[in-house]
Protein backbone atom coordinates (compact mmCIF):
# COMPACT_ATOMS: atom_id res chain seq x y z
CA UNK A 1 0.00 0.00 0.00
CA UNK A 2 1.52 3.66 -1.12
CA UNK A 3 1.87 5.96 2.12
CA UNK A 4 -1.83 7.85 2.46
CA UNK A 5 -2.67 11.43 4.09
CA UNK A 6 -4.53 9.82 6.98
CA UNK A 7 -6.73 12.41 9.47
CA UNK A 8 -7.64 11.54 12.70
CA UNK A 9 -11.28 13.29 14.28
CA UNK A 10 -11.79 13.49 17.83
CA UNK A 11 -10.76 14.00 21.62
CA UNK A 12 -7.12 12.90 22.53
CA UNK A 13 -7.00 13.48 26.63
CA UNK A 14 -3.41 13.77 28.12
CA UNK A 15 -4.80 11.29 30.88
CA UNK A 16 -5.80 8.95 28.54
CA UNK A 17 -2.66 9.13 26.10
CA UNK A 18 -2.73 5.11 25.68
CA UNK A 19 -6.41 5.10 24.39
CA UNK A 20 -7.04 3.93 21.08
CA UNK A 21 -7.07 6.46 18.79
CA UNK A 22 -3.54 7.47 19.85
CA UNK A 23 -2.42 3.34 19.31
CA UNK A 24 -3.81 3.77 15.68
CA UNK A 25 -1.88 6.99 15.05
CA UNK A 26 0.89 4.92 15.85
CA UNK A 27 0.22 2.07 13.82
CA UNK A 28 -0.34 4.12 10.65
CA UNK A 29 2.97 5.77 11.01
CA UNK A 30 4.41 2.50 11.46
CA UNK A 31 2.78 1.34 8.08
CA UNK A 32 4.28 4.61 6.35
CA UNK A 33 1.24 6.99 6.68
CA UNK A 34 1.27 10.39 7.43
CA UNK A 35 -0.89 11.37 10.38
CA UNK A 36 -2.90 14.46 11.13
CA UNK A 37 -4.64 14.73 13.83
CA UNK A 38 -8.61 17.10 14.47
CA UNK A 39 -9.38 17.45 18.21
CA UNK A 40 -12.90 18.77 17.78
CA UNK A 41 -13.73 19.24 21.49
CA UNK A 42 -10.53 21.45 22.20
CA UNK A 43 -11.04 23.42 19.05
CA UNK A 44 -15.11 23.71 19.84
CA UNK A 45 -14.27 24.83 23.18
CA UNK A 46 -11.36 27.38 22.17
CA UNK A 47 -13.45 29.01 18.91
CA UNK A 48 -15.45 31.30 21.77
CA UNK A 49 -14.69 33.15 24.67
CA UNK A 50 -16.60 31.61 26.59
CA UNK A 51 -14.89 27.85 26.20
CA UNK A 52 -18.44 26.20 25.33
CA UNK A 53 -17.93 23.38 22.97
CA UNK A 54 -21.90 24.10 22.15
CA UNK A 55 -21.49 27.34 21.20
CA UNK A 56 -18.01 26.34 18.93
CA UNK A 57 -19.52 24.39 17.01
CA UNK A 58 -20.29 25.89 14.17
CA UNK A 59 -16.73 27.61 13.99
CA UNK A 60 -15.31 23.93 14.80
CA UNK A 61 -16.89 22.20 11.80
CA UNK A 62 -15.70 25.39 9.56
CA UNK A 63 -12.45 24.30 11.00
CA UNK A 64 -12.35 20.80 10.03
CA UNK A 65 -13.50 22.07 6.10
CA UNK A 66 -10.60 24.61 6.46
CA UNK A 67 -8.19 21.41 7.27
CA UNK A 68 -9.74 19.15 4.64
CA UNK A 69 -8.97 21.09 2.00
CA UNK A 70 -5.44 22.34 3.17
CA UNK A 71 -4.30 18.75 4.29
CA UNK A 72 -6.22 17.03 1.43
CA UNK A 73 -6.72 13.35 3.49
CA UNK A 74 -6.91 10.53 1.40
CA UNK A 75 -8.67 8.73 4.48
CA UNK A 76 -10.44 10.49 7.44
CA UNK A 77 -11.07 8.31 10.63
CA UNK A 78 -13.60 9.59 13.37
CA UNK A 79 -13.42 8.84 16.38
CA UNK A 80 -16.18 9.62 19.28
CA UNK A 81 -17.09 13.25 16.83
CA UNK A 82 -20.54 13.74 17.64
CA UNK A 83 -20.15 17.35 17.07
CA UNK A 84 -18.85 17.28 13.85
CA UNK A 85 -21.94 16.89 11.65
CA UNK A 86 -22.81 15.23 8.86
CA UNK A 87 -23.62 17.79 6.48
CA UNK A 88 -19.99 19.01 7.15
CA UNK A 89 -18.60 15.28 5.52
CA UNK A 90 -20.92 15.95 2.71
CA UNK A 91 -19.04 19.50 2.19
CA UNK A 92 -15.80 18.01 2.22
CA UNK A 93 -17.24 15.38 -0.15
CA UNK A 94 -17.62 18.24 -3.07
CA UNK A 95 -14.08 18.60 -3.13
CA UNK A 96 -12.21 15.80 -2.50
CA UNK A 97 -14.62 13.04 -4.43
CA UNK A 98 -12.33 10.24 -3.49
CA UNK A 99 -11.73 10.94 -0.01
CA UNK A 100 -12.59 7.50 2.02
CA UNK A 101 -14.20 8.17 5.42
CA UNK A 102 -14.58 5.96 8.08
CA UNK A 103 -16.05 5.81 11.88
CA UNK A 104 -15.01 3.94 14.70
CA UNK A 105 -16.93 3.07 17.81
CA UNK A 106 -15.26 1.57 20.69
CA UNK A 107 -18.80 1.77 23.28
CA UNK A 108 -21.09 -0.79 24.02
CA UNK A 109 -24.42 -1.13 21.64
CA UNK A 110 -26.22 -2.12 24.52
CA UNK A 111 -25.76 2.05 25.55
CA UNK A 112 -29.06 3.45 23.79
CA UNK A 113 -27.64 6.50 22.82
CA UNK A 114 -24.65 5.39 21.76
CA UNK A 115 -26.57 3.13 19.06
CA UNK A 116 -28.35 5.96 17.96
CA UNK A 117 -24.66 7.66 17.37
CA UNK A 118 -23.51 4.52 15.31
CA UNK A 119 -27.12 4.91 13.49
CA UNK A 120 -26.39 8.62 12.72
CA UNK A 121 -23.08 7.72 10.51
CA UNK A 122 -24.33 4.40 8.78
CA UNK A 123 -25.49 7.07 5.65
CA UNK A 124 -22.59 9.43 5.49
CA UNK A 125 -19.34 7.38 5.88
CA UNK A 126 -18.03 4.58 4.07
CA UNK A 127 -16.81 2.37 7.21
CA UNK A 128 -17.43 1.69 10.84
CA UNK A 129 -15.97 -0.05 12.83
CA UNK A 130 -17.22 -1.26 16.05
CA UNK A 131 -15.92 -3.77 19.00
CA UNK A 132 -18.63 -5.99 19.54
CA UNK A 133 -19.34 -8.65 16.80
CA UNK A 134 -21.72 -11.31 15.95
CA UNK A 135 -25.61 -10.82 15.78
CA UNK A 136 -25.60 -7.43 17.85
CA UNK A 137 -24.12 -6.04 14.30
CA UNK A 138 -26.97 -7.19 11.77
CA UNK A 139 -29.46 -4.81 12.43
CA UNK A 140 -26.30 -1.77 11.18
CA UNK A 141 -26.28 -3.41 7.86
CA UNK A 142 -28.28 -2.28 4.49
CA UNK A 143 -26.79 1.00 4.63
CA UNK A 144 -23.97 2.74 2.99
CA UNK A 145 -21.28 2.12 5.54
CA UNK A 146 -19.86 -1.52 5.91
CA UNK A 147 -19.84 -2.15 9.24
CA UNK A 148 -16.95 -4.36 10.96
CA UNK A 149 -16.27 -5.51 13.87
CA UNK A 150 -12.39 -4.63 15.20
CA UNK A 151 -10.67 -5.97 18.19
CA UNK A 152 -9.12 -3.01 20.98
CA UNK A 153 -5.35 -3.08 19.96
CA UNK A 154 -2.51 -3.06 22.00
CA UNK A 155 0.78 -1.20 21.04
CA UNK A 156 4.29 -2.04 22.27
CA UNK A 157 5.12 1.76 23.00
CA UNK A 158 2.26 1.73 25.33
CA UNK A 159 2.09 -1.23 27.03
CA UNK A 160 5.24 -1.65 27.60
CA UNK A 161 4.75 -3.02 31.24
CA UNK A 162 5.17 -7.31 31.84
CA UNK A 163 3.74 -7.65 35.17
CA UNK A 164 4.66 -11.57 34.88
CA UNK A 165 7.99 -10.72 35.62
CA UNK A 166 7.47 -9.63 38.92
CA UNK A 167 6.36 -11.23 41.91
CA UNK A 168 6.72 -8.41 44.61
CA UNK A 169 3.29 -6.34 43.46
CA UNK A 170 1.44 -4.52 46.02
CA UNK A 171 -1.76 -5.09 44.71
CA UNK A 172 -3.43 -8.71 43.56
CA UNK A 173 -6.57 -8.09 41.83
CA UNK A 174 -6.94 -4.54 39.16
CA UNK A 175 -9.81 -3.29 38.32
CA UNK A 176 -10.74 0.37 37.02
CA UNK A 177 -14.12 1.28 36.71
CA UNK A 178 -15.03 4.58 34.95
CA UNK A 179 -17.79 5.54 35.72
CA UNK A 180 -20.66 3.66 37.97
CA UNK A 181 -24.33 3.97 35.83
CA UNK A 182 -27.50 3.44 37.80
CA UNK A 183 -28.62 0.20 38.25
CA UNK A 184 -24.77 -1.16 37.52
CA UNK A 185 -24.23 -4.50 38.35
CA UNK A 186 -20.65 -4.14 39.00
CA UNK A 187 -19.82 -2.55 42.11
CA UNK A 188 -22.25 -5.21 43.85
CA UNK A 189 -20.43 -8.07 42.24
CA UNK A 190 -17.25 -6.43 43.21
CA UNK A 191 -18.40 -6.54 46.24
CA UNK A 192 -19.58 -10.21 46.58
CA UNK A 193 -15.94 -11.11 44.81
CA UNK A 194 -13.90 -9.60 47.68
CA UNK A 195 -16.20 -10.78 49.94
CA UNK A 196 -15.25 -14.26 48.54
CA UNK A 197 -11.51 -13.77 48.29
CA UNK A 198 -10.74 -12.26 52.08
CA UNK A 199 -6.87 -11.64 51.68
CA UNK A 200 -6.78 -10.98 48.17
CA UNK A 201 -5.64 -7.45 48.04
CA UNK A 202 -7.71 -5.49 45.30
CA UNK A 203 -7.51 -2.37 44.09
CA UNK A 204 -10.70 -0.72 42.70
CA UNK A 205 -10.09 2.89 41.24
CA UNK A 206 -13.18 5.12 40.76
CA UNK A 207 -15.30 2.55 42.94
CA UNK A 208 -13.56 2.30 46.47
CA UNK A 209 -10.14 4.43 45.37
CA UNK A 210 -10.24 7.87 43.31
CA UNK A 211 -9.62 7.92 39.86
CA UNK A 212 -6.41 7.68 38.18
CA UNK A 213 -5.23 8.18 34.80
CA UNK A 214 -2.30 9.10 32.79
CA UNK A 215 1.20 7.06 33.70
CA UNK A 216 -0.42 7.06 36.70
CA UNK A 217 -2.54 4.63 35.52
CA UNK A 218 0.25 2.53 33.85
CA UNK A 219 2.44 2.26 37.06
CA UNK A 220 -0.38 1.24 38.85
CA UNK A 221 -1.09 -1.89 36.45
CA UNK A 222 2.69 -3.48 36.49
CA UNK A 223 2.06 -3.01 39.96
CA UNK A 224 -0.84 -5.70 39.88
CA UNK A 225 -0.75 -9.25 39.15
CA UNK A 226 -4.16 -9.88 38.28
CA UNK A 227 -7.42 -7.94 35.99
CA UNK A 228 -10.32 -8.08 35.96
CA UNK A 229 -12.13 -7.43 32.28
CA UNK A 230 -15.27 -6.64 33.44
CA UNK A 231 -18.71 -4.80 31.46
CA UNK A 232 -21.74 -4.03 32.90
CA UNK A 233 -22.96 -6.92 30.18
CA UNK A 234 -21.14 -9.70 28.89
CA UNK A 235 -23.96 -11.33 26.55
CA UNK A 236 -22.67 -9.35 23.56
CA UNK A 237 -20.17 -11.20 21.32
CA UNK A 238 -16.18 -10.23 21.46
CA UNK A 239 -16.89 -6.82 23.59
CA UNK A 240 -15.16 -5.32 25.80
CA UNK A 241 -13.56 -2.11 27.07
CA UNK A 242 -10.26 -1.42 25.87
CA UNK A 243 -9.15 -2.22 29.32
CA UNK A 244 -8.81 -5.76 28.62
CA UNK A 245 -6.03 -4.81 26.18
CA UNK A 246 -4.38 -2.43 28.34
CA UNK A 247 -4.26 -5.33 31.45
CA UNK A 248 -3.14 -8.53 29.09
CA UNK A 249 -0.81 -5.84 27.17
CA UNK A 250 0.84 -5.12 30.43
CA UNK A 251 1.30 -8.80 31.36
CA UNK A 252 -1.74 -8.97 34.01
CA UNK A 253 -3.16 -12.54 34.12
CA UNK A 254 -6.93 -10.96 33.57
CA UNK A 255 -9.86 -12.86 33.89
CA UNK A 256 -12.67 -12.79 31.25
CA UNK A 257 -16.47 -13.92 31.58
CA UNK A 258 -16.64 -16.46 29.24
CA UNK A 259 -20.30 -15.49 27.87
CA UNK A 260 -18.52 -12.85 25.75
CA UNK A 261 -16.94 -15.29 23.62
CA UNK A 262 -13.58 -14.15 23.68
CA UNK A 263 -12.47 -17.90 24.13
CA UNK A 264 -12.79 -18.17 20.25
CA UNK A 265 -9.71 -15.67 20.16
CA UNK A 266 -7.63 -16.97 22.60
CA UNK A 267 -6.78 -20.00 24.99
CA UNK A 268 -8.06 -21.68 29.13
CA UNK A 269 -3.37 -21.12 28.67
CA UNK A 270 -3.95 -17.26 27.82
CA UNK A 271 -7.15 -15.66 29.79
CA UNK A 272 -8.75 -16.64 33.29
CA UNK A 273 -12.26 -17.80 31.80
CA UNK A 274 -15.05 -18.04 34.54
CA UNK A 275 -18.73 -18.44 34.22
CA UNK A 276 -19.73 -17.53 37.77
CA UNK A 277 -19.01 -15.33 40.85
CA UNK A 278 -17.35 -18.67 42.73
CA UNK A 279 -15.22 -20.05 39.73
CA UNK A 280 -13.97 -16.37 39.37
CA UNK A 281 -13.27 -16.59 43.08
CA UNK A 282 -11.69 -20.03 43.33
CA UNK A 283 -9.36 -18.68 40.36
CA UNK A 284 -8.43 -15.70 41.88
CA UNK A 285 -7.33 -17.21 45.30
CA UNK A 286 -5.45 -19.82 42.91
CA UNK A 287 -3.64 -17.51 41.45
CA UNK A 288 -3.24 -14.87 44.57
CA UNK A 289 -0.96 -17.65 45.87
CA UNK A 290 1.20 -19.56 43.05
CA UNK A 291 2.95 -17.08 41.65
CA UNK A 292 4.35 -19.52 39.13
CA UNK A 293 1.40 -20.81 37.53
CA UNK A 294 0.12 -16.83 37.27
CA UNK A 295 3.34 -16.20 35.66
CA UNK A 296 3.43 -18.58 32.76
CA UNK A 297 -0.38 -17.77 31.82
CA UNK A 298 -0.21 -13.98 32.04
CA UNK A 299 2.82 -14.23 29.87
CA UNK A 300 0.95 -16.77 27.12
CA UNK A 301 -1.65 -14.01 27.01
CA UNK A 302 0.96 -10.86 26.74
CA UNK A 303 2.55 -12.65 23.98
CA UNK A 304 -0.62 -13.61 22.24
CA UNK A 305 -2.05 -9.98 22.49
CA UNK A 306 0.69 -8.43 21.26
CA UNK A 307 1.63 -10.59 18.74
CA UNK A 308 -2.18 -10.81 17.15
CA UNK A 309 -3.94 -7.67 18.06
CA UNK A 310 -0.99 -4.89 17.42
CA UNK A 311 -2.00 -1.66 16.28
CA UNK A 312 -0.29 -1.89 13.25
CA UNK A 313 -2.14 -4.89 12.49
CA UNK A 314 -5.34 -3.24 13.19
CA UNK A 315 -4.51 0.15 11.57
CA UNK A 316 -3.88 -2.07 8.50
CA UNK A 317 -7.29 -4.06 8.70
CA UNK A 318 -9.20 -0.49 9.17
CA UNK A 319 -7.48 0.56 5.90
CA UNK A 320 -7.99 -2.26 3.86
CA UNK A 321 -11.50 -2.66 4.61
CA UNK A 322 -11.85 1.32 4.08
CA UNK A 323 -10.49 1.48 0.98
CA UNK A 324 -12.11 -1.88 -0.39
CA UNK A 325 -8.92 -3.77 -0.98
CA UNK A 326 -8.45 -7.51 -0.20
CA UNK A 327 -7.37 -8.56 2.98
CA UNK A 328 -3.09 -8.79 3.16
CA UNK A 329 -3.00 -10.96 6.51
CA UNK A 330 -4.95 -13.57 7.86
CA UNK A 331 -6.58 -11.52 10.69
CA UNK A 332 -7.59 -13.33 14.04
CA UNK A 333 -10.88 -11.90 14.70
CA UNK A 334 -14.41 -11.96 12.77
CA UNK A 335 -13.52 -9.94 9.16
CA UNK A 336 -17.15 -10.20 7.40
CA UNK A 337 -19.16 -7.20 7.30
CA UNK A 338 -22.29 -7.26 8.97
Amino acid sequence: MRPLRILLAGHFRPNMHYGIMQKLHHGFIRLGHTVLHFDDRLIARGSTPFLSRQFGLPAMNAAFIRYCREYKPEVILLGHTEMLLNATLAAVRLFLPDVRIAYRNVDPLFQEQNLLDIKNRLSSVDTVFITTAGDALHPLGGHRAKVYFMPNPVDASMETGQAFAYTNQTTDVFYAIGGIMKNDPRPPFLEALQHTCPHVRFRLPGMKQGYIGGAAYLEALVDAKMGLSLSRRSDNYLYSSDRMAQYMGNGLLTFVDRATGFADLFTEEEIGFYSSLEELGEKIRFYAGHDAARQEMAKAGWHTIHNRFSSDRVARYILERTLDQSLSLGYDWPTAAA
